[in-house]
C-alpha cells in the first residue's frame, strides 16, 4: 500500500492537487461514477475537496496515464504490504 501511496501522491503533486483532491478529481473524469461523495470534518477539508471540483482541477492526459500505471503496478495493493 505504502508505495501506491507515494506514487499517486507523487502525482497530486505534480497535478497541484492534494492527494484527496486527486482522488476526487479522478472519480469525477470516469463516465461510470454518477456522483461522487465527499466527507468533510472541518471547514478547511470542505474547501480542499470542493476545489477537486473546480475547472482546474481537470486531471491532465499524462496524469491519467500515470494514475493508471500505479494501477497497473499495485492491482490490490493491500495483499502487497
Amino acid at each position: 500500500v505504502r508505495e501506491a501511496v507515494r506514487e499517486y501522491i507523487r502525482i497530486a503533486e505534480a497535478e497541484g492537487l492534494s492527494p484527496a483532491q486527486l482522488a476526487l478529481a479522478f472519480c469525477r473524469s470516469r463516465w461510470y461514477i454518477p456522483s461522487t461523495l465527499i466527507g468533510a470534518t472541518s471547514m478547511e477539508q470542505l474547501h480542499e475537496n470542493l476545489a477537486a471540483f473546480a475547472k482546474s482541477a481537470h486531471l491532465s492526459p499524462d496524469a491519467l496515464a500515470a494514475i493508471e500505471a500505479v494501477h497497473c503496478r499495485h492491482r490490490n495493493p493491500s495483499l502487497s504490504d
